[in-house]
């Protein structure tokens, strides 16, 4: 999870915050509004996560299914993956 001074938010909160983006992966982020001031929320995905997510993908196409489609929750287009591409 990353934001702009989070110092201001408790560990719990931080943590209940963390749950609800792992929960519901269609929240892009959160803005919590403390004391006039507005703190913004987001996922920090580490870049081998992505590695791992497209090793996987592979890894599903290449197992013998004609291909595999899959689709964002941000309405792009869905991406199409064949065996070897």
């Amino acid at each position: 999870m990353t934001g702009d001074d989070l110092r201001h938010v408790t560990l719990d909160t931080q943590a209940d915050m963390a749950r609800l983006l792992d929960l519901d992966p269609s929240i892009s982020h959160l803005t919590l509004e403390i004391d006039g001031d507005r703190v913004h929320v987001a996922r920090d995905w580490p870049s081998d996560q992505y590695e791992e997510a497209d090793r996987l993908i592979d890894r599903i196409a290449a197992s013998g299914v004609s291909a595999i489609v899959v689709h964002d929750r941000n309405g792009k287009t869905p991406r199409r993956v064949t065996p070897g591409e």
